[in-house]
């Protein structure tokens, strides 16, 4: 019994149609007179409270009493009996029956509320148009507001989707609508306000093959209203729309963004306002809803979204499906749209481009308030006056040697190919009385990751390495006195020069200086070769202390992934990494490549177009700050994955202690196994995130986190401790992916030497 009730009703899914009966008409009654002889109907018959408002409205300037309406209602319909005036109209979907005024005098009686915000002449003149909605999420909205203003007589409805249950978030219909098209949902709605109005409807949503007919069949559209999800609809509508001079108004649902293109005016028109380029929309069916955010962005304009939407976008298909929609946004597209339309088609309104009503804007919030940012650049730039002051305090060692000024320029050149995190070049040189001093400026490398500089340790020791491979090249030996003065350690090192007596064992190497770069590039998950291997594992344990682990299997390098890239994603999300990477490190344009020539170039980065996108958004640090305090990002941990777990191997080097020493001394292994494995065409990649954020987590920088990332680092802490087991007093201080990989065509800049080296 229970299946024959749902199947019945299933073979009405499609109906959105109504039937009308003029029983004054012989062959209309005996069909109505068989209708009302069906079980379970709902007769409404409110005809002469609809008279009243008919009569009413013919004379406005009188207020009519029960008596009037009792002579006037009588003298309109005549001779006509009040059960056979107007029209029954039978809905089969609600087995509902309502007696109404016919067409004229109902739209009369509908529309009366409309003057004169809408003259007479303007409504009979829109009674003649035809607009036709794309997409009917937000688009039911607009249509059901169209029909509501009747801003139309004819609407054409596509949308190839039914309801589910999340629809109803913004989609206005009940639960027992769930499963139906929406085209009929929208169809059924509109007529059971007005049955008058004419409703197609395409269940196909658009496609190549009913394109014309929704287009131009039984008249050709008047306006379109393209709402709909595929980028590849809201591109070959727009073409068809401008080839016939059809204008089009879309709303996007988020801060009131209204976009207006009138082909009508300007049939030269570049779709999107050009900012879809020259996009071709066969290259993007079939897309993710995480591939098409690239191209939603630059269409939208990724700087003009809100903040929300840029913080959900960033979780698409990782936390949540797809974009959001509001039924508050909705609505107001709804009434945005319909006002936009109906003095588009009255000839009010002949503008094309974008506008906004946000209410963001509008209505100041309390909570609006930006982070405070000011702490996060740390100290000024280290000046030449004051490295000259400190130098004097050094006394330099005795028998040197004093070189031309060309090799000290070819030994601090190489020296500034020294890795650095976020390349930041945290490094200037002074020339001095036949010493070359080194320091660390501040300024560049103060960051969440930098705790107590043991990463820019880490790079300075990486830097004299290559001063020592590069002076033995020249025919120099290289003393370096590092940390000369205890109570002041911005000079990281002082390095003397000799005639070199024996060519260092390295001296191979130093070819490989210029060649070695961080290679973000994917791998082919193919293991080393046993020598190589044997090699960097050795050339590692040449520094006091260093050594280098490896690691291969699948299941531990997937565990390295996890922890390395939720590591990343705390990072990012944190206040202070936040603007570490968005503001200090990441270079999106040539512009700010070239002036800085420090940072990281995007195009260096080897990401995707989504990612890229991603990104971008992600520069908003309010949009970051909302997902911080969600504790999300995890969009954050994709970035990274593919490369991490594509990886030959994973190297960690590690020493007896995590002091300044330590970390300086460490930095030589790991470039002398960096550079052996750029000599043997082996990539690097440096993943070093967790090393450094629990070097500030279990130091006496705990306080700068909060209690939920605390959690994440005690966990990543357990689980790096478990894969790595070293003996007590024994520290990683250094994690990179080693792999087979083609080398990137783009590279990091250094700063020009003149900008770092200065010579007394």
């Amino acid at each position: 019994m229970l299946s024959e009730k749902v199947n019945q009703m299933k073979k009405l899914n499609d109906v959105f149609l109504p039937y009308f009966y003029r029983i004054g008409n012989i062959d209309d009654k005996s069909a109505f007179e068989k209708l009302m002889t069906e079980n379970n109907l709902f007769v409404y018959d409110e005809i002469y409270d609809h008279l009243k408002e008919l009569v009413k409205s013919k004379h406005p300037a009188k207020k009519l009493k029960d008596a009037d309406y009792e002579r006037l209602i009588p003298e309109h319909i005549g001779e006509i009996k009040m059960e056979d005036y107007g029209v029954w109209v039978y809905y089969p979907w609600s087995r509902r029956v309502v007696h109404m005024l016919d067409k004229e005098e109902f739209i009369e009686v509908r529309t009366n509320r409309n003057k004169y915000k809408i003259t007479g002449a303007e409504q009979a003149e829109l009674s003649e148009k035809i607009i036709g909605v794309i997409g009917l999420s937000v688009g039911q909205s607009i249509a059901l507001t169209i029909a509501m203003e009747r801003v139309c007589g004819q609407l054409r409805l596509a949308d190839f989707d039914t309801a589910e249950l999340s629809n109803l978030n913004r989609l206005r219909t009940g639960i027992h609508n769930l499963g139906l098209r929406k085209t009929v949902i929208a169809a059924r709605e509109i007529v059971e306000i007005d049955p008058y109005l004419d409703v197609k409807i395409f269940n196909d949503g658009i496609t190549d093959a009913n394109m014309n007919d929704f287009f131009t069949g039984d008249g050709k559209l008047d306006l379109l209203v393209e709402v709909c999800d595929g980028l590849d609809i809201k591109i070959t509508s727009r073409f068809k729309a401008r080839e016939l001079g059809i204008p089009v108004v879309m709303d996007t649902n988020d801060k009131g963004m209204l976009d207006i293109e009138r082909f009508d005016l300007e049939p030269a028109r570049p779709i999107l306002h050009g900012l879809a380029g020259d996009l071709d929309p066969s290259k993007i069916k079939g897309l993710t809803n995480e591939q098409k955010i690239p191209y939603i962005l630059k269409m939208i304009g990724a700087e003009t979204i809100s903040t929300r939407l840029k913080a959900s976008m960033m979780e698409v298909e990782q936390s949540v499906n797809t974009w959001p929609q509001l039924a508050s946004s909705v609505v107001l597209g709804g009434a945005l749209t319909t006002d936009v339309c109906r003095k588009i088609l009255l000839g009010q309104n002949s503008v094309s481009g974008r506008f906004y009503l946000d209410f963001d804007e509008i209505i100041k919030y309390e909570n609006n308030a930006g982070i405070d940012t000011s702490s996060f650049d740390g100290p000024p730039e280290l000046t030449e006056d004051v490295m000259q002051a400190i130098s004097e305090t050094s006394k330099p060692t005795a028998g040197f040697h004093t070189i031309p000024q060309d090799k000290i320029e070819t030994i601090v050149k190489a020296a500034s190919l020294a890795p650095s995190g976020g390349n930041a070049q945290p490094w200037k040189f002074l020339y001095r009385g036949g010493s070359l001093y080194i320091f660390h400026d501040e300024h560049y490398s103060f960051s969440l990751l930098d705790y107590e500089h043991s990463g820019s340790y880490l790079g300075f020791g990486a830097m004299l390495e290559n001063i020592e491979i590069t002076a033995s090249s020249l025919g120099l030996s290289a003393a370096a006195n590092v940390f000369p003065l205890k109570e002041d350690k911005r000079l990281i090192a002082v390095v003397t020069f000799k005639e070199l007596v024996a060519h260092s064992a390295l001296k191979y190497l130093s070819s490989s200086i210029p060649l070695r770069l961080t290679n973000r590039n994917e791998g082919d998950r193919k293991l080393l070769p046993e020598k190589d291997k044997a090699d960097l594992i050795s050339i590692a344990a040449t520094v006091p202390s260093a050594r280098l682990q490896l690691f291969e299997g699948e299941e531990t390098i997937h565990t390295f992934a996890e922890i390395l890239t939720n590591t990343e994603r705390i990072r990012f999300l944190h206040p202070r990494g936040h603007y570490d990477t968005f503001v200090k490190e990441l270079r999106f344009t040539q512009e700010e490549i070239l002036s800085t020539a420090d940072g990281l170039d995007i195009a260096t980065l080897n990401m995707s177009e989504s990612d890229k996108a991603a990104l971008r958004i992600a520069r908003d640090p309010s949009a970051i700050n909302f997902l911080h305090k969600l504790a999300k990002g995890e969009g954050f941990k994709k970035i990274s994955r593919k490369a991490v777990v594509s990886a030959s191997a994973i190297a960690v080097v590690s020493m007896n202690g995590h002091e300044a020493e330590h970390f300086l001394a460490g930095g030589r292994a790991v470039q002398r196994v960096w550079l052996e494995a750029t000599h043997r065409n082996i990539s690097c990649q440096p993943v070093s995130q967790a090393v450094f954020m629990l070097e500030r987590y279990l130091g006496k920088g705990a306080a700068d986190f909060n209690n939920y990332e605390k959690e994440q680092l005690k966990a990543i802490h357990n689980v790096l401790s478990g894969l790595l087991n070293l003996e007590a007093g024994r520290y990683p201080i250094f994690i990179f992916r080693l792999f087979h990989g083609e080398v990137p065509k783009e590279r990091s800049l250094r700063r020009p030497i003149d900008k770092v080296l200065f010579v007394n």
